[in-house]
């Protein structure tokens, strides 16, 4: 059975928050590492202007033929959300579905992972619960109740990625259909507590022999950098490879058909990685920080010891999936190359991306 909470709303114009209440206390303990995962979504919030609406509704009533006024068909879908526990993989449902403006809420937290892998995490999922009456003289139409709901609903959000559409039927004698597609609003990221694949969570020795928790130094020698693996998973929360939009963009198993990112990279063909989710391994662009050349943020892997910062193709693909893009440096066409890289990949499981050590 899964756990319920109420979303929390926060300040409008918030862009990613990150929310800790499902960590098992792990960041109020480790505040470098908090401070890592902050920086990251402060990095992913400073080049996107989010434009989503708020959600106030969170049950949407669809009435035809005036409604109460004149009787007809009344439909009501009651929404909810849910995700996975990022300390536990349980599953957690939101009943409460309100949230502010331009607000989209990852839950993070720390857990066993096996092989190489560094990190996951993925968008929400999603429920409905619906209701039907008739009333009055019976006018109007079941379907026309849905076409009212479908106009009136506040989960696409008016911007970014469309993550999932959820179709099903009505209970009518016509089985009515319905369909309604949802925006960017709750998702969750987890990274490995077991980096010595001994089955066991690691003790705050061995994590910290294994991880670099500070963003704010160079990585040490034979660590993996949690600030990079942060940047890497939170995109994957917010549609990056995870959402319907992505996939709707890739044709031919690897081909990309986004203008901006085509743009950027100066081709679309064999810009995806076999797994589907993720940049290809070894594809370079220009970071934004300081206009050096670096390997994307979402390729399928990172090389131990270093650090990846935001690209101006991680960017162009942002576009592509319809979020509004601050100004950034544009790359030359030139200084984007394909690297030839020996990398090993995670390939991604439906609707979650993970990042793995490369060799």
């Amino acid at each position: 059975m899964a756990l319920c909470v109420a979303l929390l709303t926060s300040q409008v114009n918030a862009g990613i928050i990150i929310d800790y209440s499902n960590d098992g206390g792990f960041f109020a303990s480790n505040l470098v590492a908090k401070a890592a995962v902050e920086k990251a979504a402060a990095d992913i919030n400073a080049v996107i202007d989010y434009n989503l609406a708020a959600i106030t509704n969170d049950i949407t009533v669809g009435t035809s033929a005036g409604g109460a006024v004149v009787g007809g068909k009344t439909v009501s879908f009651d929404w909810r959300y849910n995700y996975t526990n990022p300390s536990t993989g349980g599953l957690v449902d939101i009943l409460d579905t309100a949230m502010a403006a331009n607000e989209v809420r990852i839950f993070v937290g720390m857990r066993n992972l096996s092989g190489a892998t560094l990190g996951q995490g993925g968008p929400t999922g999603l429920g409905l619960s619906i209701g039907t009456s008739t009333g009055g003289l019976g006018l109007g139409t079941f379907a026309e109740a849905v076409t009212s709901a479908q106009a009136a609903d506040q989960h696409r959000r008016g911007g970014g990625p469309t993550i999932s559409t959820i179709v099903g039927n009505l209970t009518d004698p016509l089985s009515t259909p319905f369909s309604f597609n949802v925006g960017s609003t709750v998702g969750s990221l987890w990274f490995d507590s077991d980096t010595n694949n001994d089955t066991f969570t690691d003790n705050n020795a061995t994590l910290d022999a294994n991880w670099h928790f500070d963003s704010t130094t160079a990585v040490a020698a034979g660590k993996s950098d949690f600030y990079s693996v942060a940047l890497h998973e939170t995109l994957h929360a917010i549609g990056f490879g995870t959402s319907q939009t992505w996939n709707s963009l890739i044709t031919g198993g690897d081909d990309w058909t986004g203008a901006n990112a085509i743009a950027a990279a100066g081709t679309g063909v064999n810009l995806i990685d076999a797994g589907g989710a993720h940049i290809a391994s070894g594809i370079l662009s220009t970071r934004l920080s300081d206009g050096g050349l670096q390997e994307t943020v979402m390729s399928p892997s990172i090389t131990i010891g270093t650090r990846k910062s935001l690209t101006a193709l991680d960017v162009a693909f942002l576009k592509d999936l319809n979020y509004s893009i601050v100004a950034v440096p544009e790359p030359s066409s030139m200084l984007l190359i394909a690297a030839v890289a020996c990398i090993a990949t995670v390939r991604a499981r439906r609707k979650k991306g993970s990042i793995a050590l490369a060799n």
